[in-house]
């Protein structure tokens, strides 16, 4: 093992801790967030502690080589007092220096030269002790469900892919062009296929900050120029920048044989591009050289070196220049007339374009796709008709969280795209495609891809991910068969295996998915690829988290810090909302506590989207609490982001959960309007899981406002829905719904036949909630009948399916009803307990519609002991409380419930009053089972 010297330095001050590399701020370790632009201008402080920085230095710093006026100066120092808690005239951190610029004034320490132990060869720095070969867990993508009686708590699951699993190391996949491919000499053509190249990040030897934007464009230019033809594929550029952590710089004949020898394991890449930069003298256009190196990574001998040397303004053609040399070099082959052409086309047309797309790479490193887009909005303004830049900005929109300008920057991209390279239209055009969920043609443009870059597997690996983003795992399950077919590519890839637990999630396979995960870790351990080993110990807690929430909450700790020595604030956000998951029914006040660390995490860097799935989970965790209003205020926050964002799935996911909300209050025309608009959002994406919860949540709102006849309709859309999706648990909820719209239009065979076979189901997939509900309501339609006995043995073993899977309202209105059975059969020590339990179980419940039931059968349960004109005022109560909400349903029930006790109590009058007005109602409304029920009373 050798140990290198890292200038990795850390600074504290009064409390809080700075941590550039990891772009960090903490204040007794809890994050603080800031903009990207708000940090950088701290860091310069902090670094500069004690002494003036003057504002023309840090506006040159901050936006290198734009045009600013100071305003943007003041505002950003005021960002940065506001984040560390001092005045806006400053004092105890930052000191205005007049007419000169800032001081930071608070003492600092530096901690610098932390020494990294970086072994050669991988070893067991992340053990994978203790996870299985062959998992069985469960994976829950949903953010939580609460109990519930007749239905599922109608949480809908996250919209979108991936709300819990970043995959690779993520927040730079949104780099288009990847990393070139290079050939060596001495083969021929066919037996090159499926060789890959490594192109590794170019090293500024100036350290000037403001020839950054050098390096990653001229990685970019040079991979375009050599890589045509398809014959070698390139290893992705996040990838590789994973594997360079820690690595020293390559000399002038590139890297030392132990360092290609890191290289070659982690990656399994056939060759190695280094190189370097400087860029030195005054002015705008200054000289320029770079320097190249090839490296054969299996035996690390050096195959060819360049230099060449030139002004700024010339760097399109001098890397024009440099990749043909190489292409000599390595024997590839001089470009045909047509390939130079496009190869052309897919050049900046100058060195200020190409600067500001340099710029925005760089930022895309960094995580800060914010700046990357002003870059890119820069580079457009000078070249409108560039579609690389349209491409990029597409994707920093959509890392952004901005669906609608992603869209019609993915537009713009395709319509300036007709003469770049084939491989670059395709890439295009399936942005595009994926941008408006126009999945077929995203299909059709990757399979094209993949037929085009035979060898490599870059587009599969793309293609598998857009097929399960279509719904489509058995196809997915096909690619990844070719893929493997590979071989060598892709043998010991962690990412085959995370493509393989991501397919049998879409599957329901938790056994597999497990299994898989745990290969990925194992995998990307071996190699010593730290952001797949991120990843995969990601995706295993996710695994893990139904079935062993221990060995989860290990997994997302190692996570965790994994993302941080990479300075991935995205993965980390990830990591930190799965930990809220996990601890959301144990431990809410835990969980808030994370989703508030993601939440910041994700406000450092500007990624609406991340923000506003975390105000999804806030919800979640407010309304299990009791703060029913916080949480629809979150579920708001989020709505209006999505459509700021224009991220159609998220306004559908949002509107869906602010009805459930508003449902446990009424149902009211908002509630069917909020509903409705999520399911024609949801059908324009063809987001068929989401859409059947969505409305045959909507089906048991109208039937409960009496419309049975639109639920029954609204029902069957339901299953029709989910029939189009391979979960087969999801249509459990849908199936159960259409039964009980039978039972309550007085259709007893066709609801117990419903019932029994979504009994079934539930019981094959383990779905005890859904077990529970239907022996309660198949309890219900015997206590209906009059058959106490058998009513009772339902209801008890809804009570025990309940309290297994501690479903708190469940259990108390199974609880409720069992003691008007027992009451029915003559047991009143028994009535009495489970009254009792029933009570105490009450109250401890905030919500209202779902447990009315229980409330309903515990006033009536007052009129069997005595109390008749108590049971009565509190049924009327609950009865026009009902028909105020528009639960008609409920209502009916009341009445019926009460029309029981008056009957009981020998008041014949009224009871026949009462009954006459519940048979107008019911009659009218369609409500057949109330009526059977009624002629028994």
């Amino acid at each position: 093992m050798s140990t290198i010297l890292q200038d990795n330095p850390v600074y504290r001050f009064a409390g809080f801790e700075l941590q550039p590399d990891e772009r960090r701020l903490t204040r007794e370790g809890n994050p603080v967030a800031l903009t990207p632009k708000v940090f950088d201008t701290l860091l310069l402080l902090v670094e500069r502690a004690g002494h003036v920085v003057s504002k023309d230095e840090l506006m040159a710093a901050l936006w290198p080589g734009r045009f600013v006026t100071e305003a943007n100066l003041t505002k950003h120092i005021w960002f940065l007092r506001k984040a560390l808690g001092e005045s806006e005239e400053g004092g105890r951190y930052i000191e205005t220096v007049s007419k000169t610029g800032y001081r930071f004034v608070a003492p600092v320490t530096r901690i610098a030269r932390v020494p990294v132990s970086i072994p050669v060869a991988p070893n067991s720095s992340h053990p994978v002790a203790g996870v299985d070969s062959q998992p069985d867990s469960v994976r829950d993508d949903s953010p939580g469900v609460a109990a519930s009686v007749e239905k599922p708590r109608r949480w809908p699951r996250h919209a979108g892919v991936a709300t819990t699993a970043v995959i690779l190391v993520g927040a730079v996949a949104w780099l288009w062009l990847r990393a070139p491919g290079l050939r060596e000499k001495q083969f021929a053509p066919a037996d090159i296929a499926g060789d890959s190249v490594a192109i590794v990040e170019f090293n500024n030897l100036s350290r000037n900050p403001k020839d950054a934007w050098i390096g990653p464009a001229t990685e970019e230019l040079l991979g375009t120029d050599v890589s045509l033809g398809g014959r070698l594929h390139p290893v992705p550029g996040e990838l590789v920048r994973a594997a360079r952590i820690g690595l020293p710089a390559p000399g002038a004949g590139g890297y030392a044989p132990e360092t290609i020898a890191r290289l070659h394991q982690q990656l399994v890449t056939t060759y190695v591009v280094s190189g370097s930069y400087l860029a030195y003298g005054t002015g705008d256009d200054p000289p320029v050289r770079l320097d190249l190196a090839v490296q054969d990574a299996r035996s690390g001998a050096t195959i060819a070196t360049l230099s060449r040397t030139g002004k700024v303004a010339e760097l399109p053609a001098l890397i024009t220049i440099a990749g043909a040399e190489l292409r000599k070099d390595l024997g590839a082959g001089q470009q045909s007339p047509d390939e130079s052409k496009l190869a052309a086309n897919a050049q900046p047309p100058n060195a200020e374009v190409m600067r500001h797309m340099g710029f925005a790479l760089e930022a895309l490193h960094r995580y800060d796709p914010a700046r990357a887009r002003d870059e890119l909005l820069q580079a457009i303004a000078q070249a409108p008709d560039y579609a690389p830049a349209y491409a990029d900005l597409a994707k920093a929109w959509s890392a952004l969280g901005y669906k609608d300008k992603a869209l019609a920057a993915a537009g713009r991209a395709a319509a300036h795209s007709a003469d770049l390279p084939e491989f670059m239209r395709l890439e295009i055009a399936a942005q595009r495609y994926q941008a408006q969920f126009d999945w077929p043609r995203a299909i059709d443009s990757l399979r094209k891809l993949v037929a085009l870059q035979r060898g490599d597997p870059e587009a599969t690996f793309e293609l598998i991910d857009v097929l399960l983003a279509a719904g489509k795992p058995d196809a997915a399950a096909s690619a990844l068969a070719d893929l493997r077919k590979l071989g060598q590519p892709v043998s010991g890839d962690a990412r085959v295996e995370l493509a393989a637990a991501r397919i049998a999630t879409a599957h329901d396979d938790a056994k597999a998915e497990r299994a898989h995960a745990a290969r990925a870790l194992q995998l990307a351990v071996a190699r010593g690829a730290p952001g797949l080993t991120a990843d995969a110990e990601l995706e295993l807690g996710v695994a893990l988290s139904n079935d062993d929430q221990t060995r989860a909450g290990q997994m997302f700790d190692r996570a965790l810090d994994d993302y941080r020595r990479l300075g991935n604030p995205s993965g980390e956000a990830a990591v930190r909302r799965d930990i809220g998951n996990l601890y959301l029914e144990k431990d809410p006040q835990r969980a808030g506590k994370e989703y508030q660390h993601s939440l910041a995490l994700y406000q450092s860097i500007g990624d609406q989207n991340g923000i506003a799935s975390v105000y999804n989970d806030l919800a979640i965790v407010l309304w299990t609490s009791g703060d029913r209003d916080g949480s629809v205020t979150a579920v708001r926050n989020a709505l209006q982001i999505r459509r700021m964002t224009g991220d159609i799935a998220g306004q559908a996911w949002a509107l869906a959960a602010l009805a459930v909300e508003l449902s446990d209050e009424t149902a009211s025309d908002d509630v069917i309007e909020n509903f409705r608009q999520a399911a024609n959002l949801d059908a324009t994406i063809g987001a068929h899981g989401h859409r059947g919860f969505t409305l045959y949540s909507l089906s048991d709102i109208l039937r409960l406002r009496g419309a049975l006849t639109d639920a029954r309709a609204m029902c069957a859309d339901a299953q029709a829905e989910y029939a189009k999706v391979s979960d087969p648990v999801v249509h459990l909820a849908a199936d159960f719904e259409c039964a009980q719209i039978s039972l309550d239009r007085g259709d007893l065979a066709g609801a117990e036949a419903g019932l029994r076979r979504a009994r079934d189901a539930a019981v094959q997939s383990g779905e005890m909630m859904m077990v529970g509900n239907a022996d309660l309501t198949l309890g219900q339609i015997r206590m209906g009948k009059g058959e106490w006995a058998p009513a009772a043995s339902y209801i008890e073993s809804a009570i025990r399916e309940y309290g297994s899977a501690e479903l708190t309202t469940g259990e108390a209105v199974a609880l409720s009803l069992d003691a008007l059975c027992d009451a029915a059969l003559g047991k009143t020590r028994e009535r009495d307990n489970a009254a009792a339990r029933a009570r105490e179980l009450r109250s401890r419940i905030n919500e209202r519609q779902e447990v009315i039931q229980a409330d309903i059968a515990l006033a009536e349960l007052q009129g069997e002991t005595g109390q008749r004109e108590q049971a009565i005022e509190q049924l009327r109560n609950i009865a026009d409380d009902a028909r105020k909400r528009q639960w008609q349903n409920w209502a009916l029930e009341a009445d019926l419930a009460s029309a029981r006790v008056l009957a009981a109590g020998g008041e014949t009058t009224r009871a026949n009053a009462l009954r006459t007005s519940i048979a107008a109602t019911a009659r009218k409304l369609g409500f057949g089972w109330v009526l059977q029920r009624l002629q028994r009373t």
